[in-house]
């Protein structure tokens, strides 16, 4: 009997996306793979993320340990500094703030992309987008905005959490209130390192809800500078910073010199190399929390689906190999609906387990007064001293367990 013939669509060569591809390829069906990418090239920007428990059982499964050990960022810790500059709270690698494994998400996007490139089913179009799909009982078919049109036997949206083609799969009355903008405004890009600049995450706060931090880069010429603004409370917009956004980055540059200009510690330093920086970027942060996933022959994965602060992209990596691996078993594409609904009941539990594992974040970690931040350095302070928190066992999530599905060559 011949493998079943799966035609597939993926909206978003990040993480989620280019992952699921891989490991498509690993099914034994014959899958014929499109990814389409809004950006005319792959992204160079991102933060620092990490991944944990379950997602790096998926990375060993891909045989790129050692190829993600390579491209870490070396940050060895986290470390608090007060008003004045000076540090009073340190945690190390794999306490608390930093992981073992912490990676910029470029980075990541990049070593799966490229554990695709070169096989002959999967093909990746830049500077091009879904504009409509319209589903049948077999097929989907698309409509793309450079005006082309194809169909597919499945459409993944993997396009982050602003997706724009999340409304095209779930209707109106799913969607509503699912996006939950949590208070907080974060830029994020690369100055010039200086020979003083510790393997440590740096993070500054000052009042009204301003953030510096300074990470370090695997580059040793570069470093990773986020500003943040943080408002009093999840879902309280800032409107100056909103209409700045709005305007395009120059204005934003300019937003943030306004705010952060006597914010203290290096922020003049990082807002000096903010102006000449060329992979500049600022975000909201936001949490998506859907009550369905899937519609048929389509399906949100990854921050599209889910979005969730810290383990995002353990999610999605993890997300990626269920769904690949409950479509692994469909007889026929007829059978892809029902794949679907398997994975979203298999996937929900964990994702369910996380959505709201920092409750009062990001308001608690980034106050609004003297008086909060002496608050909080305080517990911080008493924390790292008394080392409490290792009471609490591992990370949420971490031992979780993967499905075990049959893979071609793995």
């Amino acid at each position: 009997m011949s493998a079943p013939k799966l035609k597939v669509l993926i909206s978003g060569a990040g993480i989620a996306g280019s992952c699921l591809a891989y490991w498509l390829t690993k099914t034994g069906l014959d899958v014929s793979i499109t990814i389409i990418e809004r950006s005319p090239s792959p992204r160079v920007t991102g933060q620092s993320i990490d991944i944990r428990g379950p997602a790096i059982e998926v990375v060993k499964k891909m045989k790129l340990e050692e190829a993600l050990r390579s491209r870490l960022t070396t940050e060895e810790g986290t470390r608090f500094l007060d008003s004045s500059g000076k540090s009073f709270a340190q945690f190390d690698s794999g306490d608390a703030f930093t992981n073992e494994f912490e990676i910029l998400r470029a980075d990541l996007a990049q070593l799966f992309l490229d554990a695709i490139e070169g096989l002959g089913n999967v093909r990746i179009v830049y500077g091009d987008s879904v504009e409509s799909l319209e589903q049948t009982e077999k097929m989907v078919n698309v409509t793309f905005a450079r005006g082309s049109k194809d169909t597919f036997h499945l459409v993944v949206a993997a396009d982050g959490s602003t997706s724009k083609t999340r409304s095209m799969i779930l209707d109106e009355q799913i969607l509503k209130d699912s996006y939950h903008f949590l208070g907080q405004y974060i830029a994020y890009f690369s100055i010039p390192s200086r020979p003083t600049d510790p393997k440590l995450c740096q993070w500054y706060n000052a009042p009204k809800g301003l953030c510096v931090m300074i990470r370090p880069h695997r580059n040793p010429s570069t470093v990773g500078a986020y500003l943040a603004i943080t408002t009093p409370a999840r879902g309280q917009r800032d409107p100056a910073v909103e209409d700045a956004m709005d305007k395009g980055t120059e204005d934003t540059k300019r937003m943030l010199h306004q705010y952060m200009g006597n914010a203290g510690w290096e922020a003049k330093r990082v807002l000096e190399g903010m102006d000449h920086a060329e992979d500049f970027y600022m975000s909201r942060a936001a949490q998506v929390k859907l009550p369905k996933w899937t519609d048929g022959r389509a399906l949100l994965l990854g921050d599209a689906a889910h979005a969730t602060f810290g383990v995002g992209t353990t999610l999605a990596i993890v997300g990626a190999y269920l769904l690949a691996g409950e479509l692994s078993k469909i007889e026929s594409s007829n059978k892809i609906p029902q794949a679907l609904e398997k994975y979203e009941e298999v996937f929900r539990p964990l994702v369910a387990s996380l959505e709201e594992r920092l409750p009062g974040f990001p308001q608690l970690a980034f106050p609004q007064t003297t008086w909060g931040l002496w608050i909080r350095d305080t517990i911080l302070w008493l924390v790292t001293k008394t080392k409490v928190y290792k009471l609490f066992g591992g990370q949420p999530g971490t031992d979780w367990k993967l499905p075990c599905y049959d893979w071609v060559g793995v």
